[in-house]
């Protein structure tokens, strides 16, 4: 049994991806018998992030593919989920969603109608008011997918939100107009293009500032900071493999990006080849540690915990375990098999 650093209290949400009844949110716990889970909310098609409120026990999660999207808040109890509200994210394919420090606003990228969603909470967390659309302009040199803007992960840092904008090859800066009433604007400010045709997906923010973000489309690993010419950032590939992916495609499709707690290190999910990428991001130019199989098919996701990376297959239904030994992963064990597992997050019962 793989026994993963956990304090009490803690519990891993698990966004079952998929649309079957048994496709939902689900929350998992380790016991000394092992981990023991269950679905804790009604069904969800497609359920594909989540994010936490900063001081409630709140959940927030996206839905939906092509079609129109939902967004999804739930009041967490223990082991237990209670629907907070559900409404249209006012676009399709809604991907990714940020809560800001304040707990005041909730963002969320419409993937395939290039827009952010904008969405005023309630003291209790749930949504106050119509959700403000941004309208988001943009194309890269893949005219398969980046024939607009498509924005992919929205990240709070330093009072400035950040947009990782996979259409349009660009890191897009917004700030929050605290004079606005009713739902708070969001000013545009800077953007930095990222290597033309990277396709950037999710990023993770280094300790000096610097920003290592998975090229979906590139097939690579960028790294540089903010106002950065595009030339000026590291590019690099993320994979050894060559030849036809394993998986989905016959083309490796980089997703998820993250960092090890002392940020030397970032860990790369390979899609379509299945495997984690390890960088030393310590120095100007990443270099590669490590290619190890994730044991899964589709890494869909990743998490970083004191001695453990885990990995949610989300073709293969269950979440994996790499061990962490000064910051790199040995080889990837199973921890426990959740149906479509697509995302995780860590809670903690207050």
């Amino acid at each position: 049994m793989v026994s993963v650093s956990t304090s009490p209290g803690e519990a891993l949400l698990v966004a079952s991806r998929g649309t079957g009844p048994t496709h939902g949110l689900h929350r998992w716990r380790q016991t000394t018998d092992g981990w023991i889970g269950r679905q804790i909310s009604a069904p969800v098609r497609q359920l594909s992030a989540l994010a936490l409120h900063p001081t409630l026990p709140v959940v927030y999660g996206t839905s939906g593919m092509a079609t129109e999207g939902m967004i999804h808040g739930w009041r967490l109890n223990g082991d237990t989920a209670t629907s907070l509200d559900d409404k249209s994210s006012e676009g399709a394919e809604p991907c990714h969603l940020v809560v800001d420090p304040s707990g005041r606003l909730l963002v969320v990228t419409n993937y395939t109608t290039s827009t952010l969603g904008v969405q005023s909470l309630a003291a209790d967390g749930s949504f106050d008011g119509p959700t403000e659309l941004i309208k988001l302009n943009g194309g890269g040199p893949d005219s398969d997918r980046q024939d607009d803007a498509h924005p992919h992960q929205v990240i709070f840092h330093n009072g400035v939100l950040f947009v990782v904008d996979l259409g349009a090859d660009l890191l897009r800066e917004y700030t929050i107009d605290p004079r606005q009433r009713g739902a708070p604007a969001l000013v545009r400010g800077r953007t930095t293009a990222v290597p033309a045709g990277t396709g950037p997906r999710h990023a993770v923010i280094l300790p000096d500032g610097r920003f290592a973000i998975s090229g979906e489309l590139g097939c690579n690993l960028v790294v540089g900071r903010p106002g950065d010419a595009s030339d000026a950032w590291a590019n690099v590939p993320s994979t050894t493999r060559v030849g036809p992916a394993k998986t989905r495609h016959t083309r490796n499709y980089p997703g998820d990006i993250a960092r090890s707690m002392d940020g030397r290190f970032v860990y790369f999910a390979n899609r379509g080849h299945d495997t984690i990428s390890t960088f030393d991001v310590s120095g100007p130019v990443p270099k590669l540690v490590s290619e190890l199989d994730s044991n899964v098919a589709w890494p869909q996701h990743l998490l970083v915990r004191p001695d453990h990376l885990l990995i949610a297959g989300w073709d293969s239904s269950c979440v994996m375990a790499m061990p962490l030994n000064a910051g790199r992963p040995g080889p990837a064990e199973l921890i426990f098999e959740c149906p479509g597992a697509g995302w995780l997050m860590v809670v903690r019962d207050r």
